[in-house]
């Protein structure tokens, strides 16, 4: 009996260890790229492509959006804080947290310039979401030095 045992429990180690590999290649093949797109578009203020890893839906009445439509949303949620960050010089993804089968939490570094023009670096939170098939950012909560914006 306690062979049994020994073995299951052994079995559910290797399977948590499996899965565990697993998630993590999941999340370095869908998850960095939309993350790497959504900084290099937020870096550079070019919203316009934002609707291919970006649903902030739940901030519009509108639940027709068109891809413009969706563009336009996350300009409308993320103009203020881009313009806090000022210079940004480079961002870097410190770590992607699990928080479901379907959702994880990105804490991601922002080295901008400060008023003195040395480098401070600040910390965005972001949530990101499989809906369909696709991984999209639903959620940002920016470091930036004046926060004008919390999405829920």
């Amino acid at each position: 009996m306690r062979k049994v045992i020994y073995t299951l429990f052994i079995l559910l180690i290797a399977a948590l260890t499996i899965t565990a590999f697993w998630s993590k290649n999941m999340d370095s093949k869908f998850i960095v790229p939309a993350l790497n797109n959504f900084y290099a578009d937020f870096i550079q203020k070019n919203y316009s492509n934002m609707y291919h890893y970006t649903d902030f839906s739940s901030h519009t009445k509108d639940t027709n959006l068109t891809n413009e439509g969706k563009a336009s949303v996350a300009e409308g949620l993320l103009n203020n804080d881009r313009h806090w960050y000022g210079h940004i010089q480079r961002y870097s993804i410190d770590k992607v947290s699990w928080r479901g089968i379907n959702k994880r939490n990105a804490k991601v570094a922002v080295t901008t310039l400060d008023v003195n023009g040395d480098e401070q670096t600040l910390y965005d939170e972001v949530v990101i979401k499989r809906i369909g098939s696709s991984w999209f950012i639903t959620e940002y909560n920016s470091g930036s030095p004046w926060r004008t914006m919390k999405l829920p």
